[in-house]
């Protein structure tokens, strides 16, 4: 009787253990690890709490971003209606063209990592980046996976608002 009791109790908290939400984060790799991998941009936009939405990349915008399983990322957006410049070089743009880029392009990398695997809270530190304020800055992340789709939200982004990005699996 006490060896029925024993394997009862023993079943019930291994299934209790492995019904956890932490233990099947576990047991499917961790987020790190299963956000690893190379992704192309669907769609990326700021909302405010009233409705306004900007797409400050345009309708169509463009972008990839890889991320390594030891930490390591580079993200790159852009407009998809870049001007070309006039003179063939980039050296030696107008500033219009210039300003295009500048406002139309963003382009970083550095390093992450999963603060929590429950709740997608995930920490990017930009180690370069085309906008130097982002230099050497710590940037929060809430990240989650559904099948090939990685959405990225940022609660207080920088330009306002709240910045929604959806990433598809590159293949």
């Amino acid at each position: 009787m006490k060896s029925q009791t024993f394997f009862l109790m023993f079943f019930v908290l291994l299934f209790a253990l492995y019904a956890s939400p932490a233990a099947r984060a576990q047991e499917a790799g961790g987020l790190q690890k299963r956000i690893s991998g190379n992704w192309t941009l669907v769609s990326i936009y700021n909302e405010w709490p009233d409705g306004r939405k900007l797409e400050q990349f345009g309708a169509q915008p463009q972008g990839f971003m890889i991320l390594t399983p030891d930490g390591r990322f580079s993200i790159f957006f852009a407009k998809s209606d870049l001007p070309e410049f006039a003179a063939g070089n980039r050296l030696e743009g107008t500033t219009d063209e210039y300003l295009a880029v500048a406002r139309g392009t963003l382009a970083y990398f550095g390093r992450y990592r999963v603060e929590n695997d429950e709740d997608g809270v995930v920490e990017l530190l930009a180690e370069g980046c085309t906008f130097p304020n982002w230099n050497g800055r710590k940037h929060k992340r809430l990240m989650s996976l559904s099948g090939d789709s990685l959405r990225v939200v940022t609660p207080a982004a920088g330009i306002g608002g709240t910045s929604h990005i959806v990433w598809r699996r590159a293949r």
